[in-house]
């Protein structure tokens, strides 16, 4: 495994260090006093405004498929747009995903956008007494409050390895890894961003919180509580060491056990992540009473074994029924990569049918991203194992709970997720590893369901491009390779006359970069940018949605009225600018009106063709569900037929043998003797128990074969309904069997099952002897 973070920053023996701190009477030290250090310590390595992915990492977006959008609205005070705030129901913020200019509908420059926008705390750093650099709050801030960014460069695990033994060649002591995932880990050794400075406590002020932002994992630190101005930012760095020896502690804390890493690390041990245990609903309270209480049974939790025994804690947990407030976390959670297994079974086991909320809770969960949450869930259980034998039964079991659940998922307005996510793909794998004919039943019904749900393609919007110099475009390189020509653009433009400016009185020099090229402003709406692969310049237009690999030129009037080539006219008089202007905006007023005219057709011609799809799907859907009732009753007819063919004894094989011979004249009479015998409530009571008595059965097959499997299935549903009529006579029957009631089924089964075995075993042992 790779460490969360190696070890803090080391210091000098001529470090400057100030002798001492300014005690609170809340026990807080403040270090308002200690003289700035940021410059200083800046000079120790190189800042990054982003991560910086090793080649291999470079196109890999390993935390989503597609952008995940939220479904608020642009809101603008001021001309600031305060959408996705930090007391806003966006579901994006609520399930730590960054929202992406241009993807969702909360318009430009919404507020959830912190890593992207670089929104870091006032923060400084000084140097420590014991522990080197150290990072402190300038001002107060708030919990909850995103402090910094961990930036570096990301690497992989084999890249890893690699740098872990070159440091130590160069003599670096102290090392900055931090893991994203199991083949990503930033190394913020030589390049990073000032959240290396953070050190390590015992009981910290602060947590390192994994953020989805474009498609990719960030990770940020972020306020546990309120921090004070003057005091030290830190957080628990969970040390996995590689063979090191247990490294001093001075963090200080009332808690603090003495060393970083080694078998001292027990009381404070970690057992979850912290998204883990939010999703469980436990505190880390409960993995601290688990440890007690296996220290009084003998057993010792410490880092060597603290990956065993992880299990045993989760197996045993008692965990609260799924209430609407844990949606957040457990999507949260289950979006991560590299859960562990058990985990994600007990966070599936929170989704009981039999809540009363059920269907709620998924409703909410689908809009919180639970398609592709549980698409994530999938992805990781199936990377466990190599082929179907690598499964264990409870990792197919979670597998078989994600597909019932997808069986009671809210109707969807789209196909665009389930596409992106290879959901049809992910499921039918699942039909294929399981091998259950009831599976497969259930995952052809979901995929019926969402057979015809329409693509809906999003309409770009129009940018506002007086505000577009405020913030950095950035267009994915697919974009780039699709628009490049196959030979390259002539740029075709005529040139002003010597030392005329096209671009009048515009101030160069307060352009961004991507405005201007060689000291030459770009043409209004134009800016530059870099294709990540060959290297090379290409400008985009966002308001024309033009992307080119040629410089656009400035539009100069080069003819006279003589028609005279490459003389430039003189300039126009003041009013016939002036009127050349307004008609200049009229003419783009009419195209602004003319796009809105056009938006709105395209708009209303989707919602008709939504209507469409749903009409069309609401009466597919009753045309199956006639079908099912129908066959519904055809079976409840054939399981009453079999019950009275397989009265003459326990063993069915023989009756099966018999209806061989004439199998066209058996059904038929069957069908016309038996058919409008059945009430209609008992047809329902056998349909009911038919939907769970063969599962209770599937474990006998080996025992008794599949045609005696069937017919005791048929025989124990039979039974099993008249009982119900008998006992509930002129009751409804009802929608779902309650938990208890299938306890009792189960109590019965097995009983039933016992004996027939027992006969079963009887008769064969008979029949293998006759033929001895």
């Amino acid at each position: 495994m790779v460490m969360n973070i190696s070890t803090v920053a080391g210091q000098s023996e001529d470090d400057e260090i100030s002798s001492s701190t300014t005690p609170q009477p809340d026990g807080v030290q403040l270090f308002s006093d200690y003289p700035d250090k940021t410059m200083e310590a800046l000079g120790t390595f190189q800042l990054l405004t982003e991560n910086q992915y090793i080649d291999r990492l470079k196109n890999e977006y390993s935390a989503a498929g597609e952008v995940m959008t939220c479904d608020c609205v642009e809101h603008l005070v001021a001309g600031v747009n305060v959408a996705c705030g930090p007391d806003s129901d966006c579901i994006n913020r609520l399930t730590n995903v960054e929202c992406v200019d241009d993807q969702c509908s909360c318009g430009l420059q919404c507020q959830n956008q912190r890593f992207q926008k670089n929104q870091f705390a006032d923060v400084s750093i000084f140097l420590t007494e014991h522990k080197g650099y150290g990072m402190r709050a300038d001002s107060d801030i708030p919990a909850h409050t995103f402090i910094v960014e961990y930036k570096g460069e990301v690497i992989d695990s084999q890249e890893y390895k690699l740098r872990k033994e070159q440091y130590a060649n160069e003599g670096i002591k102290h090392f900055y890894f931090m893991m994203i995932r199991e083949d990503e880990i930033i190394d913020a050794t030589k390049r990073a961003s000032l959240g290396r400075f953070c050190n390590h406590s015992c009981d910290p002020n602060a947590y390192i919180e994994k953020w989805v932002v474009n498609k990719r994992y960030r990770m940020g630190i972020f306020a546990k509580r309120g921090i004070r101005k003057g005091e030290e930012i830190t957080f628990d760095y969970n040390v996995d060491r590689y063979g090191s020896e247990p490294q001093k502690c001075y963090c200080g804390a009332k808690n603090c056990v003495g060393y970083l890493g080694g078998k001292t690390q027990t009381e404070i041990l970690a057992l979850l992540p912290h998204a883990a245990r939010e999703a469980l609903g436990i505190k880390s309270s409960d993995e601290k009473k688990w440890i007690k209480t296996e220290k009084k049974l003998g057993i010792q939790i410490s880092e060597e074994n603290v990956a065993d025994k992880v299990n045993d804690f989760v197996l045993s947990l008692d965990l609260t029924p799924l209430k609407a407030a844990d949606l957040p976390k457990v999507s949260t959670c289950l979006l991560l990569p590299d859960n562990d297994n058990i985990v994600i079974e007990r966070i599936l086991e929170r989704f009981d049918p039999n809540n009363e909320d059920y269907y709620e809770l998924l409703r909410r969960f689908n809009r919180l991203h639970g398609l592709q949450a549980l698409t994530s869930s999938i992805r990781t259980i199936f990377g466990s194992a190599s082929d179907v034998k690598d499964l264990q039964d409870r990792e197919m079991d979670a597998l078989i709970k994600i597909v019932t659940i997808f069986d009671a998922w809210p109707e969807l307005s789209s196909k665009n997720t389930i596409n992106s996510c290879n959901l049809e793909g992910l499921l039918n794998e699942i039909t294929q590893r399981a091998g259950r004919f009831e599976v497969k039943e259930t995952v052809d019904k979901i995929l019926l369901k969402w057979k015809d749900l329409p693509i809906i393609y999003r309409i770009p919007k129009r940018s506002d491009f007086e505000n577009t110099t405020s913030f950095t475009m950035r267009l994915d390189d697919r974009r780039s390779r699709n628009s490049r020509p196959s030979t390259p653009l002539s740029a075709i433009s005529l040139k002003s006359a010597e030392g005329a400016k096209p671009w009048g009185d515009i101030d160069v020099s307060a352009l961004p970069e991507r405005r201007k090229l060689d000291d030459v402003p770009l043409p209004d709406g134009w800016e530059w940018t870099t294709d990540p692969k060959s290297g090379e310049k290409y400008f985009y237009n966002r308001g024309k949605n033009i992307t080119q690999w040629t410089k656009p030129e400035w539009d100069i009037i080069s003819e006279s009225a003589s028609g005279n080539e490459g003389t430039p006219l003189a300039p126009a008089a003041s009013g016939n600018a002036e009127d050349e202007r307004k008609r200049k905006r009229e003419r783009e007023r009419e195209r602004e009106r003319e796009r809105a005219k056009r938006l709105r057709t395209l708009e209303k011609e989707r919602q008709v063709e939504q209507e469409a799809a749903a009409k069309l799907e609401e009466q597919r859907l009753e045309k199956l569900s006639k079908i099912i009732s129908q066959a519904s009753g055809q079976i409840s007819v054939k399981v009453e037929r079999g019950s009275h063919k397989g009265s003459g004894g326990a063993n069915g094989s023989n009756h099966h043998h018999h209806h061989n011979h004439h199998p066209h004249r058996d059904e038929e009479s069957a069908d016309q003797n038996e058919t409008g015998k059945h009430s209609k409530v008992e047809k329902q009571w056998m349909v009911l128990f038919a939907s769970v008595v063969p599962n209770m059965l599937k474990d006998y097959e080996s025992r008794i074969g599949r045609d005696n499997l069937k017919n005791c299935a048929r025989e124990i549903t039979h039974v099993l309904a008249q009982k119900e009529l008998k006992r509930h006579v002129g009751q409804s029957t009802p929608s779902k069997l309650s938990s208890e009631r299938k306890k009792k089924i189960q109590t019965f089964v097995t009983s039933y099952m016992d004996k027939f075995v027992a006969k079963y075993a009887i008769k064969r042992g008979d029949h293998d002897g006759s033929v001895a």
